[in-house]
């Protein structure tokens, strides 16, 4: 299926956001035991983008990804013991991992198979054209 280009987003640093989610965890986490090095990468690449009217949504190679929510928070896809889950992480956590490199959401999102489509076709309907994400 071909993909529509055009929804251009600014790849994240994948180290920086892994350091800034490790630390939110530890700080969320202060009463239990956590090790950092259970935290490791989501599924790459990590994409900013802006959604619905300028609102900033964090999206990875497998087109799963978060809109920003209250108190400045966009939650980003990692992995712990094999399994997904997110970090809520500030924007100021994202932004301090904005890369100068932007990509095309169609080359970010891995193609393979139906569902990999789907999830492009549903966040590029959502791009918004006129907003970058801050």
């Amino acid at each position: 299926m071909e993909r529509p280009t055009g929804a251009v987003a600014i790849k994240l640093d994948a180290d920086i956001l892994l350091t800034r989610a490790r630390a939110a965890e530890a700080a969320r986490l202060e009463d239990e035991v956590f090790d950092p090095a259970t935290l490791t990468h989501g599924p790459g690449p990590q994409m900013l983008i802006a959604v619905d009217r300028g609102v900033a949504a964090v999206i990875n190679g497998e087109g799963v990804g978060e809109v920003e929510q209250d108190f400045d928070r966009i939650d980003v896809w990692f992995a712990r013991y094999g399994m997904w889950e997110t970090v809520p992480l500030s924007l100021a956590d994202i932004n301090a991992a904005a890369t100068e490199e932007t990509m095309d959401l169609a080359d970010g999102i891995r193609r393979f198979g139906d569902r990999l489509d789907m999830n492009f076709f549903r966040w590029f309907g959502r791009y918004d054209r006129d907003h970058r994400p801050a």
